[in-house]
């Protein structure tokens, strides 16, 4: 019998324990969804370059400011250009640049990617 009634003691205050940690200070039972924001894609639509201008698109084309890094084979940065972005195509100017393989590095707000590049 005292088994049973500590049995029942128990399951009752483990039930308005979980109760207590479910609401909040209003009484209402709080209910939190987490929806994962879309991946952002990054698309070199000029590789390899000829003409001498490098075009990206973004998929999520958001306000973000943009970061563009080009590194020689050495590790060398030989190229850098900072932009917001207005549009969902960015062109850059990389005549100056070159033939040879490269490291494109572009960040954003909420994302950094790092691909391979090659002019001729």
């Amino acid at each position: 019998m005292k088994r049973i009634l500590l049995y029942i003691l128990l399951g009752v205050f483990t039930f308005s324990f979980h109760t207590a940690v479910a609401q909040n200070e209003s009484g209402y039972s709080m209910d939190k969804t987490v929806t994962p924001k879309a991946k952002e894609i990054l698309t070199i639509l000029t590789n390899p370059v000829r003409d001498g201008y490098l075009k990206l698109t973004f998929t999520s084309s958001q306000n973000n400011d943009l970061n563009v890094t080009i590194i020689n084979s050495l590790g060398k940065q030989v190229y850098n250009a900072k932009r917001s972005i207005n549009s969902d195509a960015q062109m850059f100017d990389v005549s100056k640049l070159s033939a040879g393989i490269y490291f494109l590095r572009v960040s954003t707000n909420s994302s950094n990617f790092v691909k391979k590049l090659i002019i001729r």
